[in-house]
């Protein structure tokens, strides 16, 4: 255990739900908990070799035991060397760190339990090897956040509103922090709260169905539709809107977590598969796809914020939008309409590097390991133990 109030220099790793890159940053942390000071000194988004992509995209939950323990190291190799990349490009030696938080790759998550016997048993899996990236970088690291949280009674996800309330809470202003990423999460924070007053859960997709029609109406020659200009060119079918919004999750009250079970690949495809046979083109695909994105935000804000805060005058003022969505203007626009009164900005809004701030994360989550505090937030303000996140693994 570390000092309180120590100024600490963390880095967070991070790939996501699409798979395709590892985002890296490195970041100096000081100040007591739960008002420390987070800065980020370097950050930088480095590719997934190609024959690492497509194996991931391809990895279903049949895969064998085998298979997943050898990406386990492999990817744990991988992780290693972007953080060593990293400090290079930044001018800083391994020693200049003092830990390594990586969330890894999910490979599984469901939060609502698979049946063994008569039991459902909540699990959920990130592989890239802890032990791998200490041994390789010769720094601490920590990994496997969300295991604890599940055992202390959680959901395992989302696991980033201790950040956001260390970046975005305000006396004055209520917030809501929404992280549109290949999953859209959002943590509410009135103003003048304490931690133990925060919400948050998973919304529901993100970035990942429009991600997936995208390969797949492209043959990978995309990876997704940048600055939403596919979408631009679409008209939008508010019927497939609707019939994909009737999907259980929607309505299920929070606490909750989503991932690629209920969002990925399978359940992507089922849905283009039925709008294709209607007719509509690519663009009309991913126009629909991406107010998919906008609503479930939306409703999830309306239907399970909005009236917890019936009080308030104004209950929320601003809406923080961060992650890779906050760069399609489709789905800011689409925000901007659907959260009226609301007004939508974007984490440089406040100084916060939108495409990152979920790296910045998990250092600040490996920061907050090494000083022994819970980090389970929101598990503990729906009655759930107090947990230390993660583990760590010294070189």
């Amino acid at each position: 255990m570390r000092a309180r109030g120590a100024k600490l220099r963390c880095c967070g790793v991070i790939s996501g739900t699409s798979r395709d890159a590892v985002d890296v940053a490195i970041v100096e942390i000081s100040g007591n908990y739960p008002k420390n000071k987070v800065i980020e000194i370097f950050s930088q988004s480095l590719s997934f070799p190609s024959g690492i992509h497509k194996r991931l995209l391809n990895l279903s939950e049949e895969a064998t035991i085998e298979e997943i323990a050898a990406l386990d190291f492999l990817l744990g190799e991988i992780f290693a060397s972007c953080v060593l990349e990293t400090l290079r490009i930044s001018n800083l030696k391994p020693s200049d760190v003092d830990v390594i938080g990586c969330h890894g790759q999910t490979v599984l998550h469901r939060s609502e339990g698979i049946r063994i016997g008569r039991r459902k048993i909540k699990a959920t899996h990130q592989i890239g090897n802890g032990g791998v990236i200490a041994s390789l970088t010769g720094i601490p690291t920590v990994s496997d956040f969300r295991s604890a949280d599940i055992a202390s009674g959680g959901e395992g996800a989302p696991l980033v509103p201790i950040l956001d309330y260390a970046l975005f809470s305000s006396k004055t202003r209520s917030r809501v922090a929404i992280n549109i990423g290949g999953i859209s999460n959002m943590t509410v924070i009135p103003r003048g709260a304490d931690p133990s007053r925060l919400q948050a859960f998973d919304c529901g997709p993100g970035n990942c169905m429009i991600d997936v029609t995208v390969r797949h109406l492209t043959n990978g020659t995309r990876k997704y539709d940048k600055d939403g200009r596919i979408a631009m060119r679409g008209d939008l079918d508010i019927s497939e809107v609707k019939r994909i919004m009737r999907h259980p999750y929607f309505s299920r009250r929070p606490p909750k977590s989503a991932g690629w079970f209920e969002f990925g690949e399978d359940f992507t495809m089922r849905n283009v598969s039925r709008m294709e046979r209607k007719g509509l083109g690519m663009s009309e695909i991913i126009r629909t796809l991406t107010q998919v994105t906008v609503e479930a935000v939306a409703d999830s804000l309306k239907r399970f914020v909005l009236p917890s805060l019936k009080d308030e005058e104004l209950p929320i003022d601003e809406a923080i939008v961060t992650g890779g969505g906050c760069r399609n203007p489709v789905i800011m626009r689409g925000l901007r309409e659907r959260l009226k009164p609301i007004e939508v900005l974007v984490g440089e809004d406040l100084g916060i590097n939108s495409d990152t701030k979920e790296a910045i994360a998990f250092a600040y989550l490996a920061y907050l390991r090494l000083m022994e505090i819970p980090a389970n937030l929101i598990t503990q303000n729906c009655g759930g133990r107090p947990a230390i996140l993660g583990a760590l693994y010294l070189p």
